[in-house]
């Protein structure tokens, strides 16, 4: 019997430090830019898993389809 345990997650905004890419449309955020990081809600979830999407797609398809959309591929 498989189990998958899931985290529950959400979108915070960050200024990025350092170039980061969006995970969803591949585009360069560049230092001092706004993204959006995964971030788990209850667990702690590490900053080399979370993903991190840009603006543009937070702005066009919001949380609940990013983090859906990225589960399901």
């Amino acid at each position: 019997m498989l189990q998958t345990n899931k985290i529950e997650t959400r979108l915070l905004p960050k200024t990025s430090q350092q170039l980061v890419v969006c995970i969803h449309c591949n585009k360069k955020i560049h230092p001092g830019e706004i993204y959006h990081q995964e971030e788990g809600v209850h667990e702690h979830l590490h900053s080399l898993i979370a993903r991190k999407f840009c603006s543009v797609c937070y702005a066009k398809y919001g949380e609940k389809i990013l983090l859906k959309g990225q589960s399901e591929k």
